[in-house]
């Protein structure tokens, strides 16, 4: 059981704070408190295995920079995260320009490292990239300061050419499951497939003009977000956020003319909302057709089925991250949510399909000598697929059982604290985590406690109801997809298989 600590001490009132005289001269606004919806009690917190975080101040910079500030008193570390969005960037600097762009200030904040006791890591997202620094209290200042000296640098060439060279460097060629879930959510939300995965190509072929103007782009302040977890107030740092503001300008004019928003989920959901799911089935018409694409050198094949769903409420996507994490015990199936937009896939490796079951099925030497009625019956691949298939639309149809979806729930927010807690109790990381499951901005700081709550009370009920109508392989609702990545030669019995829709073994006579 979890001990509950009492929580007056975190959690009284912030004062509403506005800048003094030396941030009114650069024109900054005041510092605002998220009162949409009230901060998790510490007892709640810990209850739910959520982040104990106060209101943070919210702010915008002369420059457009909109700032988060999380204040944990006392803490020794200093965590500051750069969030730069990708969706609203022009196709032609997404992908690879645009991890180069972020790769270069990466590269900058480590240069940063020789005098200042500092940690750099540049994370990828779904329509952004994040760029986490973290270090000690005392030098808050110091990586402020040296943020406006990277942001105001009037040269790029040659940070860009590095950060060239070590995406270069860094990076591997796509994989089969890599191939497939480009593949996967180019159909299934819109995407463009080069800015799901970047190739050796992509990189190398990227014009300077075109890393110039991505670089520009996607460091535009009036799109940015800072998020800070820190142990002073923002009133203590009013000058050095000045400064920073007064350095870090604009290159471009990329953004229609008027106030920059200030609200965090507007900047990052900029661009292409993601395309509508499609109208298909994997069983029944109107049939999503199975594509084949061919492998990389070396890589097992692997057949990838994928879906999106519409998820508006906090309980829908709670509800979803619970049932995958069910589900994972035994399947290989994964989710990724963005704002109320979710994408399921589950993957099934080809070479061995069948969970436990030995690469010399047994079965098919009793099928290999009868005669099928169908050429496709005597692919030993294909019938071991089906087999496979089978076991897992029956096991997507058995009721879960409460202690199985409570553990599931324990384990999942376990992990999501200790991983905190294991990073340096870094709460830019968590409030990361809290911008993609919620709507609005009001909803952030309660996000990750609402989600561990509906994870918590979820009942079977709930759990299979949202299985049959989302992830059953023949009676859910419309937006499926599928891939098989693999030779033609190899493949040839399975498409022929499925060319009517997904196959599975007969009823027992």
């Amino acid at each position: 059981m979890t001990r509950r600590l009492p929580s007056t001490a975190l959690l009284c009132a912030l004062s509403l704070l506005s800048f003094g005289p030396g941030c009114k001269r650069k024109d900054t606004v005041k510092v605002e408190i998220f009162d949409d919806a009230p901060p998790p009690a510490l007892t709640e917190a810990l209850g739910a295995l959520t982040p104990p975080w106060p209101a943070p101040e919210r702010v915008v910079l002369s420059d457009g920079l909109l700032v988060h500030w999380l204040r944990e008193d006392a803490t020794p570390a200093v965590h500051l995260r750069l969030v730069f969005p990708t969706g609203d960037l022009k196709p032609a600097l997404q992908g690879a320009p645009a991890l180069i762009a972020a790769r270069s200030v990466a590269l900058e904040l480590e240069a940063l490292a020789a005098r200042l006791a500092i940690r750099v890591e540049l994370t990828p997202r779904a329509g952004r990239h994040e760029i986490a620094i973290h270090g000690v209290d005392a030098e808050l200042p110091a990586v402020l300061a040296g943020l406006g000296d990277i942001f105001s640098a009037p040269g790029l060439d040659g940070p860009l050419a590095r950060a060239r060279k070590q995406v270069a460097g860094e990076l591997r060629p796509p994989d089969a499951e890599a191939l497939a879930l480009g593949t996967l959510t180019a159909r299934l939300l819109g995407t463009a497939p080069g800015a799901e995965f970047i190739t050796a190509g992509a990189v190398q072929e990227a014009s300077e003009t075109a890393l110039r103007d991505a670089w520009e782009a996607l460091t535009d302040p009036r799109s940015a977000l800072l998020v800070v977890h820190a142990g002073d107030p923002l009133a203590e740092h009013e000058d050095a956020l000045g400064d920073l503001a007064a350095r870090w300008r604009q290159r471009v004019k990329l953004i229609a003319a008027g106030e920059p928003s200030a609200e965090a989920l507007v900047r990052l959901r900029q661009g292409p909302r993601p395309a509508p799911p499609p109208n298909h089935h994997l069983k029944r018409p109107p049939l999503a057709p199975l594509e084949r694409i061919d492998p990389p050198a070396k890589n097992r094949s692997l057949l990838v089925l994928g879906r999106s769903l519409a998820l508006p409420t906090v309980r829908d996507r709670s509800l979803a991250r619970l049932v995958q994490r069910h589900l994972q015990a035994e399947l290989d199936i994964r989710l990724s949510i963005t704002g109320t937009v979710g994408l399921f896939t589950i993957h099934v490796p080809l070479g061995a399909a069948g969970r436990g079951k030995p690469a010399a099925d047994p079965l098919e030497e009793v099928e290999a000598a009868e005669t099928p009625a169908d050429p496709a019956e005597a692919d030993p691949l294909s019938r071991r697929l089906r087999r496979e298939l089978t076991v897992i639309r029956d096991y997507l149809r058995e009721r879960p059982l409460a202690q199985d979806l409570h553990g599931a729930a324990q384990l999942w927010l376990g992990a999501r604290m200790v991983a905190a807690s294991v990073g340096g109790e870094d709460w830019t990381a968590l409030w990361s985590e809290a911008l993609d499951i919620s709507t609005a901005d009001g909803e952030i700081v309660a996000a990750l406690t609402r989600d561990a709550e509906t994870m918590l009370a979820a009942t079977p009920d709930e759990a299979a109801a949202f299985i049959t109508r989302w992830l059953d392989l023949e009676k859910s609702e419309p937006g499926w997809a599928w891939v098989a990545v693999g030779s033609e030669a190899d493949l040839k019995g399975i498409i022929a298989a499925h060319s009517k829709g997904i196959q599975f073994e007969p009823p027992p006579e």
